[in-house]
């Protein structure tokens, strides 16, 4: 059974209980015991203990208290002499009714005692104490004649109830004290725990023993704040990511833009005179706004896939005549450069859907890649791949490769290859788009790079279309 706040309450509970029922059971032993032994002091109320050969010297004192008295009788049984207030009319016994005195008999209206002793001469006598049954209980209780028992047994009856309220207080701390372990001090970790989340401390990590909801209470707290500091870390590097971006931008911006001022002031200035010269100074213009342009295009496209509310529609789609249709546009770019272009497409239908014109631009720009920054000889390499759940479009070239420390960066913006800011006719937020585009399908891109080689991977989900 798991350690439940609930059972453990019970069981605790009980605990308690049983603690403190013993402590009353013990306490009530205690109670009788004290009461007899305070009790037991007052003597003389049984014919032993009174029993005297001098007959005035009896101490009847205690036995009339209780409404009772003392008989004198010889050895036949005799009465010769009575002390205290005699209340039967007796004044002798036969062997029978003497003997019957001494018999718990409900009809006998009194409680008896006998004791022999010797006179003087030699003679046995017999000291007989009766005591009133109904006077004896009635009085021992509640007499106001008693008031020494009664005060005894108040005294003994208040050192109970102190002890009893000591004890009581006793089980009580014991009691909150091990609650306070068991809960308490988890409940004050937990609010400290939060004080330090509130206050951005998200690395606050919660480790203590306690019981199953607590425990819970636990992981749950650790998760969160497991994912605040994720979040947390992601802000940050996404604050980096944008300072990093809007330097990028600036200086992207900056180059083109200074190079067309440029050459601008030297036409209006009279400096560039020939007319082959001006064609070639305007088509440089027109090269570096063109540039500007694509850089704000694929800006602006940027920013409106990282919108969650992009319209974004998507249709059943021969992903296998897409791939087909797509590689053979650059078929001649590859010819062009020298490079060595090979496929594997399987010849039936991979049916997903898809949105052409975004997955085009994805897969156009890892392709538009490979021809950028590979020599001459460099072999490109497109397939598809399928599988019971997903397709796999992959793009590899043995190329010049992607550096290590690259690798995780590869698909943030501004992040080029070779790591210069120089202006080559991309943007810099090729494989940034290419990313966006894929996880806008469901699926996701990633890159396994090495010396030999540099692979990229798209991962499409299937469904029933």
């Amino acid at each position: 059974m798991k350690n439940k706040v609930l059972y453990i309450l019970i069981k605790n509970y009980v605990i308690f209980a049983l603690a403190i029922g013993c402590t009353v059971i013990i306490l009530f032993l205690l109670l009788i015991y004290q009461t007899e032994k305070q009790l037991g002091k007052l003597k003389n109320l049984n014919a032993s203990e009174v029993a005297h050969k001098n007959f005035e010297a009896i101490n009847s004192e205690t036995i009339e208290l209780f409404g009772g008295w003392v008989e004198i009788l010889d050895e036949n049984l005799q009465i010769i002499y009575t002390k205290g207030e005699k209340k039967d009319n007796f004044s002798s016994y036969s062997q029978k009714e003497f003997t019957s005195l001494f018999f718990d008999d409900n009809k006998l209206p009194y409680y008896s005692s006998v004791s022999t002793l010797l006179n003087e001469k030699g003679d046995t006598l017999y000291c007989l104490v009766k005591v009133p049954k109904n006077k004896l209980q009635y009085e021992y209780t509640f007499s106001d004649k008693n008031k020494e028992y009664v005060s005894i047994f108040l005294k003994i009856l208040n050192s109970i109830l102190v002890l009893f309220f000591i004890l009581f207080f006793i089980n009580i701390y014991m009691f909150s004290r091990r609650m306070a372990i068991k809960i308490t001090k988890p409940l004050d970790n937990l609010a400290k725990g939060f004080e330090e989340i509130a206050s951005g401390k998200y690395d606050k990590r919660l480790n203590y023993k306690a019981y199953f909801e607590l425990m819970q209470i636990q992981d749950s707290f650790n998760l969160m704040s497991e994912k605040l500091d994720k979040i947390e870390k992601e802000k940050k590097r996404l604050e980096e990511n944008k300072q990093r971006m809007l330097v990028d931008l600036s200086h992207d911006l900056r180059t083109p833009i200074t190079t067309v001022q440029g050459y601008v002031e030297a036409l209006q200035l009279g400096i560039i005179t020939e007319k082959s010269t001006k064609e070639k100074t305007l088509n440089i213009i027109y090269n570096k706004i063109r540039v500007i342009a694509l850089l704000i295009e694929d800006i602006f496209e940027l920013s409106k896939l990282e919108r969650s509310d992009y319209p974004f529609e998507v249709t059943p789609t021969d992903l296998s005549e897409f791939i087909r249709e797509l590689v053979v546009e650059y078929y001649d770019l590859f010819q062009k450069k020298q490079l060595i272009f090979q496929y594997q497409i399987p010849p039936k239908e991979v049916v997903i859907p898809i949105n052409k014109k975004l997955l085009s631009r994805a897969i156009s720009n890892i392709i538009s890649n490979a021809l950028q920054y590979n020599m001459a000889g460099t072999t490109v390499f497109v397939s598809l791949i399928e599988d019971e759940n997903k397709v796999y479009i992959n793009i590899i070239d043995n190329g010049i490769g992607i550096p290590k420390d690259m690798r995780k960066s590869v698909f943030d913006a501004f992040v080029r290859v070779d790591g210069s800011q120089k202006n080559d006719g991309g943007s810099g937020l090729g494989l940034t788009i290419a990313k966006h585009i894929v996880e806008k399908h469901g699926g996701d891109i990633c890159l396994d790079s090495t010396k030999e080689e540099t692979h990229f991977r798209i991962s499409l989900f299937k469904s029933n279309v």
